[in-house]
């Protein structure tokens, strides 16, 4: 066995190199704690009793992404589970999420305030088109859970797409920009335009177009891991008109992909030869389609009591698998067809500022309730069509006096789960429900240097997969009960300025101890499918710190989890990440250079089936040029080197492996 980083190591030398409360607005600005949305006020991070990172426009810039998971594979305790194909995303974070079906369940996915719900069988969790993103902010753990749906056990993915008044210069009344880039690996050409406008009379309105050429994916050697080949549009419309008081917005986004001869499984490849006689996952024809539509009223009038928003919203994806051209590779029957994934939300909430001289409270509180089906064009007991109706009431306090904050929260939710007629062999209707309190407190012991602690209670419902699967012959699983989480948190916040530049850093340490977690058998009947296990634990940390001078910035993201389980076998629910180091140094020339480092360091890790993930360390690297002015003016030209040394290594989260190889990725950028 290969000898193992020492985890201090990794957090004395993050402390010594101090990933980042830091986010960047303009080439030459850096700002010191990033804000966070919250649903009273907007606060920065340091201010927040809760383990929180932002991601904004100007660091996804830097990155480049040609995936979600290249935004959040830098967030300390998120660790992606899938391929590096645009196809194969999952996730995990501080230790939920497997990349099997419905173990993201535990994670709570969100585009400009919707939830997106996939489950499917080895084909990624999330499909978003990351060059309309302006920021994506990442709650770990389950304090999270109030506000954005019940369940968030390891927390929640908040992604927001670009508005009107980030594309129109000040004083304008249009404006936007057109890019254009290309990626070595997976082989790939995209190009975008998006566009806003504005008028006196309160109308504004952004429409954005995207298409993605993907090609293969190969690791180290050139040897290619997944194929992901597929012509890849992205539609993006949003409109809001004020009346007075009142407003109206509606926003639709639509990713629509075709692939050819693309991989059945996106996060593994192929696999011929898994076992015996088995000839791969096969390669076939696969549209992708992920929608998104919103419709919001709002109200806010003068007075403070009142901030009423209620929204209808509709998301739907949808997998359709056709054989592809290549008779060595075929797809097995049970997987071929048309899968929806349907949600139909409706939810109203007001925020009540309550504040008075002495302190300031904001009240939030509201309902929803949920239609959510999941059909298939072809019975299969591994893919069980049925479905859920859910409601549910929330509210969340928030109050901040001279040197204590208190939050207090609290969610339930009913669910009610129906299979349909496909599924033969059982008719159970299953009721569940989940009762969410929690509590977080910060006390500020100086103008630097805070303390924090939070205690949550969150209870994941089963999901469909766990109530109806019959893979393999196993029985249905109709009397699990709902797991339930108990997670502490404390921690350290501390900023602080002076003559030689600007700091930040937060540690977080935390518990999470699950009771009845659900686990798969992988029993024949009738033995279920799934059961209920008495206890598991994950604890650990993360850490966050960064440091600001005129023309360079140092970051560090250090995150750490463990667990212990009763059975001494970790549930299939559970992928521990690596632990690592995100180490980060970006240098501003002054506006029209700048160049950076980020460099990943990551200690073994022992897996559920006795093998070992050996540690690794990878580094990526950018330079930009912004002419200042001239004809270039506007002009953004970013070259990106990820993985420069072409490392050959696999993540501990990841089913199987390598992780690709070198990519070099040149954008272009044009606003207007």
């Amino acid at each position: 066995m290969s000898p193992r980083p020492s985890v201090l190591l990794l957090l004395l030398t993050s402390a010594a190199a101090p990933h980042a409360l830091f986010a960047q607005t303009a080439p030459s600005t850096i700002v010191l704690d990033p804000v966070v949305l919250r649903a009273g006020t907007e606060k920065v991070a340091s201010q927040v009793p809760q383990s929180v990172t932002v991601v904004d426009e100007a660091e996804l810039n830097q990155i480049a992404p040609d995936n979600i998971g290249q935004v959040l594979d830098r967030v300390p305790g998120v660790a992606g589970v899938g391929s590096g194909s645009f196809f194969g995303q999952a996730f995990n974070i501080r230790g939920f999420g497997a990349g099997l079906a419905a173990s993201e369940s535990g994670i709570v996915q969100m585009i400009d305030g919707e939830e997106k719900y996939y489950e499917s069988y080895r084909q990624g969790s999330l499909f978003v088109e990351p060059d309309f993103l302006k920021r994506v902010e990442v709650l770990r753990g389950p304090g999270a859970s109030t506000l954005y749906g019940s369940g968030a056990l390891g927390g929640v993915i908040a992604m927001e797409t670009l508005e009107a008044a980030d594309l129109i210069p000040e004083g304008a009344a249009q404006g936007g920009r057109v890019r254009l880039g290309y990626d070595t690996n997976p082989d790939s050409a995209f190009g975008s335009a998006i566009w806003g406008w504005r008028n006196d009379s309160g109308f504004e309105a952004v429409a954005g177009f995207a298409l993605r050429k993907l090609g293969d994916s190969t690791d180290s050697n050139g040897d290619v891991i997944v194929r992901a080949d597929s012509t890849t549009p992205n539609l993006l419309l949003k409109a809001k008109q004020s009346f007075g008081d009142h407003y109206v917005e509606a926003s639709y986004q639509h990713l629509e992909a075709k692939g050819r001869d693309q991989d059945f499984n996106q996060l593994e490849g192929a696999q011929v030869g898994l076992f015996p006689g088995f000839p791969g996952w096969g390669v076939g024809d696969i549209t992708t389609r992920d929608q998104t539509a919103r419709l919001v009223w709002g109200y806010d009038p003068a007075d403070p009591r009142i901030n009423m928003k209620v929204t209808l919203s509709y998301t739907n994806t949808i997998k359709d698998v056709r054989q592809g051209d290549d008779p060595a590779e075929p797809i097995m029957s049970s997987l071929l067809g048309r899968r929806d994934y349907g949600l139909w939300k409706l939810k109203a909430q007001n925020v009540a500022d309550l504040s008075s001289g002495a302190f300031s409270h904001f009240l939030t509180f509201g309902a929803e309730t949920l239609w959510q089906d999941r059909t298939s064009s072809v019975t299969s007991s591994s893919h069980p069509e049925a479905k859920t109706r859910g409601a549910g009431i929330f509210a969340l306090s928030e109050i901040e006096m001279d040197r204590l904050t208190v939050n207090t929260g609290l969610r339930y939710e009913r669910q009610r789960t129906e299979p349909a007629d496909s599924v033969t062999y059982s008719d159970d209707v299953v009721k569940s429900s989940s009762f969410e309190p929690q509590i977080a407190l910060m006390y500020r012991l100086s103008d630097d240097l805070s303390v924090f602690g939070s205690l949550a209670r969150v209870n994941r419902m089963p999901t469909v997969d766990e109530l109806y699967d019959g893979f393999r012959g196993a029985a249905p699983s109709p009397d699990l009960r709902t797991e339930k989480g108990r997670n502490v948190e404390i921690g350290l916040s501390w900023t602080h300025q002076s003559d030689a530049g600007e700091a930040a850093a937060k540690l977080t340490l935390f518990q999470n101890r699950i009771t009845d977690m659900i686990v798969r058998t992988d029993g024949v009947a009738p033995t279920p499918a799934y059961v209920n296990l008495d206890r598991a634990t994950l604890r650990g940390g993360e850490l966050e710190a960064s440091w600001r001078s005129d023309a360079w910035t140092l970051a560090a993201a250090v995150s750490v989890v463990n667990g212990a389980f009763d059975d001494d076998d970790m549930p299939d629910g559970i992928s521990l990440p690596n632990d690592r180091a995100v180490l980060s140094a970006v240098w501003d020339g002054g506006g029209a250079w700048r160049a950076g480092i980020t460099s990943t360091l990551a200690a073994g890790r022992d897996k559920q089936d006795g093998t070992y993930r050996g540690g690794y360390g990878v580094h990526d690297i950018f330079a930009e040029w912004t002419p200042q002015d001239g004809a270039m003016a506007g002009t953004t030209v970013h070259l990106g080197i990820d993985n420069v040394t072409n490392r050959d290594y696999t993540p501990a989260t990841w089913m199987t492996g390598p992780a690709p190889g070198r990519n070099v990725k040149l954008t272009l950028t044009r606003k207007f």
